[in-house]
């Protein structure tokens, strides 16, 4: 008897752990087991490595469609192609900074980032996308601004990006979008995403 109690909890103890740790698991290709938090995972140095992203529009009956293919040096857009370094720096404190160096010329973008919360309509779980809310941002050969900084307040055109995958050493943002104006109007447009990026 003591012996099938002390199985009993035994199970029960295995079980409780596992939940724990696969209650990390946001994304469909997240690690099954984590011992490290979602936030411990997404902090840190993150360089792009591979990625394509699309573009679709209807403007007025005026298509046009582009496709950008990223490597860990290059971009190429629609088969034009430049050098290209993207890297993510997200913090603990809840900033964050990405630096773009295309062509030989720098763009630093700086701001505010957090886990989104359930979205049931778009069936994303707690933690499953991060909302980037740039602040400030330099660029060269930009307009006259405030010690070289264009700032904004609130939320500028927050990027909100869905994780496909976040493991200690990879993330990968994958999703899309879609924009029609309703029945009857040729106004509308559609993008997919998907970028992958390894920590430093």
């Amino acid at each position: 008897m003591i012996k099938k109690l002390i199985y009993i909890a035994f199970t029960l103890t295995v079980i409780a752990l596992v939940s724990s740790l696969t209650g990390c698991k946001k994304g469909d290709n997240d690690p099954f087991l984590s011992l490290r938090s979602r936030t411990a995972r997404v902090t840190g140095e993150w360089k792009l490595k591979e990625g394509v992203v699309t573009y679709e529009s209807n403007f007025g009956g005026s298509l046009t469609s582009e496709t950008t293919v990223y490597t860990e040096t290059t971009i190429t857009t629609n088969g034009a192609s430049d050098s290209y370094i993207e890297t993510l720096t997200i913090n603990k404190d809840g900033t964050y900074t990405m630096s773009i160096i295309e062509d030989g010329d720098d763009l630093t973008v700086s701001g505010v980032w957090f886990f989104a919360g359930k979205i049931k309509d778009l069936d994303l779980k707690n933690k499953e996308s991060i909302i980037l809310t740039p602040q400030e941002y330099s660029e060269p050969g930009g307009a006259v601004t405030i010690n070289g900084l264009h700032q904004f307040n609130g939320l500028h055109h927050s990027d909100a990006l869905i994780i496909d995958r976040l493991a200690n050493d990879e993330l990968i943002f994958k999703g899309d979008y879609n924009h029609d104006t309703g029945a009857g109007l040729n106004f509308g447009s559609s993008s997919t995403y998907e970028k992958r990026y390894e920590k430093q």
